[in-house]
């Protein structure tokens, strides 16, 4: 009889062993704040009321030429951003935080940019800009 009950306790042990092995780890998935701090963001492309405006002159003097733009955001909710300015190399620092459930990124240079995406190698924000009376809804777009 202790024969049977020991092998009937290997048989057990065997059992729940294959079990457990059989189990899915759960994968977690990374947080908004894990995506964003992961790596530099590089500029790819700027959208004006849904028209490629990047390789315009007139936004690259205006505003940045998005494609030299790298931007490099910390956990601890400080950033660096270089790009070019009027043919002008430029470093600018500062800080960051998500607002409204991470669905908005406060740079405390820019203000509110709307996150219409996140993904671990892309990230598009948008923004309404008034210039004089003119309203035009900006995206800007990252990529690894």
């Amino acid at each position: 009889m202790n024969i049977l009950k020991i092998s009937f306790l290997l048989l057990m042990a065997v059992f729940s062993l294959t079990l457990s092995a059989c189990e899915k780890d759960k994968d977690t998935e990374p947080t908004k704040t894990d995506l964003i701090v992961a790596h530099e963001w590089k500029g790819d492309r700027v959208t004006v009321n849904g028209f490629d405006v990047s390789d315009r002159p007139e936004i690259k003097s205006m505003l940045l030429d998005i494609k030299s733009t790298t931007l490099t955001l910390r956990r601890d909710g400080t950033y660096t951003a270089v790009y070019t300015q009027n043919g002008v190399p430029q470093n600018t620092t500062g800080t960051w935080t998500f607002k409204e459930n991470e669905t908005i990124l406060y740079f405390d240079l820019l203000g509110d940019l709307q996150i219409i995406s996140l993904t671990g190698s892309n990230m598009s924000l948008f923004k309404t800009v008034t210039q004089g009376n003119t309203t035009y809804d900006a995206e800007v777009h990252f990529v690894k």
